[in-house]
């Protein structure tokens, strides 16, 4: 397969701008070379490194599928995040759904599902999720654990195949080798693989994420807030957009998605009874300072949650909870301020950059972000790409930077997991953190363009 990719991409050389700026770095590093034939060598050259490492990343790709083909044949899909899912629809499905978030009946309807044999650490791996999730989710409850897995995992590659393509519109101005690596490297993301080896919904934020980005680039204010609400089936990712539009004083948009909000709280109230939602918001204050209970394990999360659980312990639980809110708390306030100071110009470099900061700063300063959950980061890495070469900046470095990820991902999980005071994916985006700011505080020229 990748023999066969490589010649598909080496004889559409061809098609490739004719300018100076060459494959992997615009992947834009300009080569002044002296004559057009030293130019074509080096073109070729970095258009076969190109092809090579696309090829590199669908091996992981393929290897991901071992993998999962591994975990079924050993049974370890029960384990998932998915079995949560499946408990939460199956106590709507059995008309018990007004005491969906009691830590009991949850524990004896999973165990229920399981079976004698299966049974989570603390007995129980609660479902979290707001209680409109668990209406998503009772018809799935009516098939077996193991079909409804699949299904479910159906579902998420039809939503795959959707990100895709509004990954392919984001980069519609990219060179074709820059376009195969993107897909390439998000193939090749950990993440991407614990998202269907468990059943997460980080799949599915990010296209929540990525619509909502496309919406106000497209000047539909009110469909960026109706994904939004979409998207607030994991709240803490959706936490930073919101206060994107609240400080941006995007009327329409938090029109949107109040509606939406609305129609969902009350269809859920109408069938769940009103007391499901403040039963909810008293199930997130305590599942919020839960360490190394429930399925919730700090020293594993991707953010600064988990780093400050690695530097001090679990036995201090109560002082990273401190430390975590008020750095959230500023977080936020800086984020409202950042945007009600800043002009709204969603066509512009400047938008797509200082939104890829807030939503990286919201992934570091989560109060819960696990691994499969990074994968929310594709768009602020896809935009920030973006930006540097809609503002005529040398995008090699970044290039560099960013394929190194998948691998780095790897060898934090199988290699250096618990050997170091912090995660390597932690670093990662810190870095990232870092250059976007950066570049929002670097003087530039003012662009013109509309577009990419």
């Amino acid at each position: 397969m990748g023999y066969i990719l490589y010649k598909r991409c080496y004889y559409g050389k061809a098609k490739i701008n004719k300018r100076l700026d060459i494959v992997v770095g615009n992947y834009s590093f300009a080569l002044f070379a002296p004559s057009a034939v030293n130019k074509k060598v080096n073109a070729n050259r970095e258009l076969r490194l190109a092809c090579w490492l696309t090829a590199f990343h669908l091996g992981i790709a393929l290897g991901y599928g071992g993998l999962l083909m591994k975990a079924v044949l050993e049974d370890l899909l029960w384990r998932a995040d998915f079995t949560a899912f499946y408990t939460g629809g199956a106590i709507v499905r059995q008309g018990l759904g007004p005491h969906l978030y009691d830590l009991n009946l949850q524990a004896r309807v999973q165990q229920a599902i399981l079976g004698p044999g299966r049974m989570f650490y603390d007995g129980v791996l609660p479902f979290n999720n707001p209680p409109h999730f668990a209406l998503v989710m009772a018809p799935f409850s009516l098939l077996p654990l193991g079909l409804a897995f699949w299904c479910w995992t159906a579902l998420q590659a039809g939503v795959l195949v959707r990100v895709v393509q509004r990954l392919r519109w984001l980069s519609a101005n990219w060179n074709p080798a820059e376009r195969w690596l993107l897909f390439s490297a998000f193939l090749a993301f950990f993440p991407l693989f614990l998202q269907f080896l468990y059943g997460s919904l980080s799949l599915f934020v990010l296209w929540c994420l990525i619509e909502f980005y496309l919406a106000f680039r497209e000047g539909k204010e009110a469909r960026a807030g109706v994904w939004l609400a979409l998207g607030a089936v994991k709240p803490q990712a959706m936490l930073f957009p919101v206060l994107v539009i609240l400080g941006g004083r995007r009327w329409r948009a938090l029109a949107g998605a109040g509606t939406a909000g609305v129609l969902i709280l009350g269809a859920t109230s109408a069938i769940l009874g009103p007391s499901i939602w403040p039963d909810y918001l008293r199930w997130l204050a305590a599942t919020g300072s839960y360490f190394d209970h429930f399925g919730i394990y700090p020293d594993g999360m991707i953010n600064l949650k988990g780093t400050l659980t690695l530097w001090l312990g679990g036995g201090r639980a109560s002082i990273i909870q401190t430390i975590t809110g008020v750095a959230l708390a500023v977080g936020a306030l800086g984020v409202v301020i950042l945007w009600a100071r800043r002009r709204w110009e969603a066509w512009h470099p400047a938008f797509d950059l200082w939104l890829s900061f807030t939503l990286v700063l919201g992934s570091l300063l989560s109060p819960h972000q696990n691994q499969q959950d990074c994968l929310i980061l594709t768009l602020p890495i896809a935009l920030f790409y973006g930006f540097l070469r809609r503002t005529d900046q040398p995008t090699r470095p970044l290039t560099a930077f960013l394929l190194t990820w998948p691998v780095l991902f790897l060898l934090d999980e199988f290699a250096l997991r618990g050997r170091l005071s912090i995660r390597i994916p932690v670093a990662l985006v810190t870095i990232l953190l870092v250059w976007m700011g950066v570049q929002g505080l670097s003087p530039r020229k003012p662009t013109t363009s509309g577009g990419e």
